[in-house]
Order: structure tokens, then sequence, then C-alpha cells
């Protein structure tokens, strides 16, 4: 069984929408998940590192930005080495700002400097998700799902 922790930030409740709707697309005979919002700094970043895979989903704040208790995870991100776990990143955001879901991007580069393996599906949600971002969620779920039991099954063969 692989360990996924699902890890957001979620204001109006939109981001954490989309988490949910992503441990529903995750076979539960396959992944043990923990599912954890973002307090204001309270995240201990080596916790990461009990996970075979991190699905992180944030809003995007304002025009762009990323939102406050973001930000600080990524201070403590910055810490810890993630090579060889696999991240999957979604969030949401409002189309009528120009920046439209570019805290997705940002923590996405975010985890690539930390050496993880982040997916390049990503998931951006105008507000709340509807029928068409359906599939894009599930697309994420399957795909990180696939990566985090081949990545884990190497690990445990010992040649990762």
């Amino acid at each position: 069984m692989i360990q996924v922790l699902i890890l957001h930030a979620s204001s109006t409740g939109n981001t954490e929408e989309i988490a949910d709707l992503i441990e529903k697309y995750l076979d539960p005979t396959v992944c043990e998940t923990t599912m954890e919002n973002i307090e204001m700094g309270d995240m201990d970043p080596q916790r990461l590192l009990q996970y075979d895979g991190i699905l992180f989903g944030t809003y995007t704040y304002d025009d762009g930005d990323l939102p406050f208790e973001t930000d600080i995870f990524c201070d403590t991100l910055r810490t810890v080495d993630l090579t060889g776990k696999v991240v999957g990143v979604f969030g949401s955001g409002d189309t009528a700002y120009d920046e439209f879901c570019a805290a997705v991007d940002l923590m996405k580069a975010e985890f690539k400097q930390q050496n993880a393996r982040v997916i390049q599906h990503s998931v951006k949600v105008d507000l709340s998700p509807d029928e068409e971002d359906l599939q894009s969620i599930k697309k994420l779920a399957e795909e990180f799902q696939d990566l985090t039991t081949n990545s884990a099954a190497t690990r445990k063969a010992g040649n990762f």
C-alpha cells in the first residue's frame, strides 16, 4: 500500500473540494491517504518524507500570488530533499484575473527545486469544479497513482 498525503490550502472551500474529488479517484486498495489542510506555518516539512507521494493543492490569491499559508509552506519546503517523491499539483483560481491559477505553476516549480518527480499534468479549476473539470481531476489522480505505485515498487526492489 502506498502512503499518500493530500495537502491543501483552501480559503473558500473550492480547493478542498478538488482535494476530496482527487481522493475519491484514488484506489483505496492501493493508496492509503492522509488529508490535511495547511494551517498557518504548522506543517513540518520533514513529515513529507513519510509519504510515497504528495498531492498538493492551493488557491491563487489576487492576481497570481501564493496565499499566505502556501507562501509560508514554501519557506519550509526549501529545507527538504524530495528525491524519489511523486508530486501532483492542483488548485483553484478565478479567470477574472490575468494570472489564472498561477500559484499551481509556482508550486510545481517549488517542488521541482526540491528534486520531486512532479507530474506534468496539473489541475486548474475556475472557482469550483464542474463536470468538465472532473476529467482533468481524474487524469491527475490516475497518473499520480500509477507513477507513485511504480516508484514505490522500484524503491522496494532496491533500484532507486
